[in-house]
């Protein structure tokens, strides 16, 4: 198709409607007044008075930020008018317990925990009508998105999950869906200075060219939290029993779902983070075998075989002891990857530990030891004598 015709066929499905607003962001639209005097401003795409801007341009519409649709209904994108930053903002009815138990764990005084993971809440508000809760938290990012690079990466997502699920855990709070969806990062400063778009997250927030994300430990570390407290249960009282009844959750594994026999969301959370951990990790790289014991405890069949959150934890940090500093700053290798692959990534990882050696212990003699320590046939005597 040449440019021209591109054009007219836009200018075609545009008049079908392709790019109008859908009915859920209409919602939004009809509230971007109310919004900006509480401080937030909606891109162009939701002001009252908005008009395609590729039309006037005569260009194609995903050259332009305000094609690109929110197909969430409750959650939407906006700017923070006092710094400019980008933040998402969710909406609740006013009883919902969603949002009540959110922002019983964001509190000023649980968010000043480092092992408190679960979303931030920087604000919240309420509708002239008193029917609909706002609240507003960072925009986030799936937590493999991008994907992890290096062993100590994926090391640090399960130190944090766990680390949140104990604080969780010890607020009363059971989550109750801790699935691949549930668990998002704070990925801002992989995408500095060009960010992303909230609603195409593989593109730059400044010209919608392709992102290309650092890694994390290029930027230090992010930090991953927990979202969505949809069908959580908080447990005020300490007598109660800490059992509930239901079968709703995305990860339709976990055996005791059940809408009549009571069970322990607690050993619920355990399980269903096991399997992220499973799906997402060891089924994915083949150099992660060392949280397969852990991984086993934590979805084990019966609930009451499993590993309490606390014991979850310390059994990971005693498991990842066992690997060599090398390993865990290695680089990650997919099930599927190909042996050209491999070979150009083991290469960055070795010239990488020489880098860290050669920043940390001022020479590469350890290094040199550990590579003959994994090499079959030279004995850790041999090894040293070449050094």
């Amino acid at each position: 198709m040449t440019r021209q015709s591109d054009l007219e066929y836009f200018r075609e499905i545009e008049s079908d409607g392709s790019f109008s607003l859908l009915g859920s962001e209409c919602w939004w639209r009809d509230r971007y007044d109310f919004l900006l005097s509480r401080g937030y401003q909606l891109r162009p795409r939701y002001h009252p008075g908005w008009k395609p801007s590729w039309l006037e341009a005569d260009i194609f519409p995903y050259a332009c930020e305000d094609a690109y649709k929110q197909i969430r209904e409750t959650v939407m994108d906006a700017k923070r008018v006092q710094d400019g930053k980008i933040v998402a903002i969710k909406k609740f009815s006013a009883d919902s317990q969603e949002a009540r138990i959110g922002l019983m764990v964001s509190s000023s005084e649980r968010l000043q925990d480092p092992t408190n993971h679960c979303v931030p809440i920087f604000d919240t508000f309420v509708e002239e009508d008193n029917q609909t809760v706002f609240i507003v938290m960072p925009l986030l990012r799936r937590f493999n998105d991008p994907e992890f690079d290096h062993v100590d990466e994926a090391f640090d997502f399960v130190r944090q999950a766990l680390e949140g699920l104990v604080y969780m855990h010890s607020q009363n709070v059971a989550h109750r869906d801790l699935s691949d969806a549930n668990i998002m990062m704070d990925g801002r400063s992989l995408f500095d200075p060009d960010g992303f778009h909230p609603c195409q997250q593989h593109l730059t927030a400044r010209d919608l060219s392709k992102a290309k994300p650092r890694s994390r430990n290029d930027v230090g570390r992010v930090k991953y939290y927990f979202t969505d407290f949809g069908i959580s249960t908080y447990f005020g009282d300490e007598n109660e029993p800490r059992l509930v009844i239901g079968n709703v959750a995305q990860d339709e594994d976990v055996p005791e779902l059940s809408l009549f026999i009571p069970y322990d969301p607690f050993r619920v959370d355990a399980f269903t983070l096991g399997m992220t951990f499973k799906r997402n990790l060891l089924d994915v790289y083949k150099n992660l075998l060392v949280l397969t014991p852990l991984i086993d405890e934590m979805t084990k069949e019966k609930p009451e075989e499993r590993l309490t959150a606390l014991q979850a934890l310390e059994l990971f940090n005693q498991l990842i002891r066992t690997c060599p500093g090398y390993a865990h700053r290695w680089c990650l290798h997919s099930h599927d990857e190909r042996s050209t692959v491999r070979f150009t990534r083991n290469i960055r990882s070795v010239f990488r530990e020489l880098s860290y050696l050669s920043r940390s212990l001022g020479s590469i003699s350890e290094f040199m030891t550990n590579m003959f320590l994994v090499i079959p046939g030279v004995s850790f005597s041999n090894a040293q004598r070449v050094s």
